[in-house]
């Protein structure tokens, strides 16, 4: 059986992959494909695991040695049941975005980290993947989202900090080869891929052919707030005196003036060439318009996205959705179904 983590990164759409394959964990089950989702890793099976490496007492370590024993036991578990991939789809494994925000910094002591779920892995991986987002949208969806957990507004200082901080993706994609060495590492990136949990799911499998149709491809959760509702949330904590700081209107927050976001992108740019040109060999990009999809289709392959990755394909692609329309709290509605943030 093969081994397959999907580690984020965070604000990359990882959520609404995580909904996809748990709404579909049964018809991916018939596949000969299984799935871990933050339902189970974040409630007990990675309990001991997930922690501040510089803040891991010996009881942490007790804990992390029980849920290595746990993996252990699942693994042999979907092996007898002649299961022939799992896929493992947590972000947290390599930190958070709190953690980022506190320190200003792209995934601090990330190869500590997943140390600790090689020992629990072993050598069981064959694959990992990654999602990589151009860093103003990365950095400004990050914030938004950590001004509703309660972060602060950032200063001009915390802004510069990040524009000036020296991890970029490459750092963040040679640690993991560093860790998981001789793994394939699966990279593409969030502006070609979002809104397409279908998509990262071939690329994930290898392009496992389904048994049955995939539901929910079209649904796009846990969007980062938009500056309506960042507003409201500044009132709400009685701030409103720093409301001037987030434009009015239903549009994403961009808190990097024009010349940060110049430096950001090009930052970005110089990160996608190196991966274009082979990643030194750590690792393999896949920045294809129209990647391979999976499932049994009744239309023909869905729109292209490229320079979409805030809107929802108009096409059905032959995959069951509802049409979404945007909240003006920055969620989505869904039918019957709204998603709040």
């Amino acid at each position: 059986m093969d081994t397959i983590l999907h580690i984020g990164a965070h604000r990359t759409g990882t959520t609404t992959l995580q909904q996809f394959l748990m709404r579909n964990r049964t018809e991916l089950r018939q596949s000969g494909v299984a799935v871990w989702t933050p339902d189970q890793t974040r409630y007990g099976l990675f309990a001991g695991l997930i922690h501040r490496p510089h803040s891991i007492t010996p009881q942490e370590e007790r804990r992390g040695a029980r849920s290595c024993g746990l993996i252990g036991i699942e693994l042999a578990r979907l092996q007898q049941s002649q299961c022939r991939q799992l896929i493992v789809s947590e972000e947290n494994m390599i930190g958070s975005v709190r953690n980022n925000l506190q320190l200003s910094r792209l995934y601090p002591d990330l190869d500590q980290r997943l140390l600790r779920f090689h020992r629990g892995f072993g050598g069981a991986i064959r694959r990992i993947g990654i999602s990589v987002r151009s860093y103003e949208t990365f950095w400004a969806s990050s914030l938004s989202y950590g001004l509703g957990q309660g972060h602060p507004l950032p200063s001009g200082d915390v802004l510069d900090r990040l524009v000036t901080q020296p991890y970029r993706w490459r750092d963040v994609i040679t640690q993991v080869a560093t860790v998981f060495p001789g793994v394939e590492i699966v990279v593409w990136p969030f502006e070609r891929f979002a809104g397409r949990p279908e998509a990262q799911l071939s690329l994930l499998t290898g392009g496992v052919q389904m048994n049955v149709p995939l539901t929910g491809a079209r649904e796009w959760i846990n969007p980062s707030p938009r500056r309506d509702k960042l507003r409201m949330i500044l009132r709400l904590r009685g701030e409103a005196r720093l409301c001037d700081r987030v434009p009015e209107g239903d549009g994403r927050w961009m808190p990097f003036d024009a010349d940060q976001q110049d430096t950001l992108r090009a930052q970005y740019r110089a990160d996608l060439a190196w991966l274009r040109a082979g990643a030194n060999g750590l690792a393999r990009m896949v920045d294809e318009q129209n990647p391979p999809v999976i499932g049994k289709r009744t239309e023909a392959q869905s729109p292209d996205r490229t320079g979409q990755s805030d809107k929802d394909s108009g096409g059905t692609g032959g995959w069951a959705h509802a049409p979404a329309r945007d909240r003006r709290d920055g969620g989505r509605h869904y039918g019957q179904q709204e998603i709040m943030v």
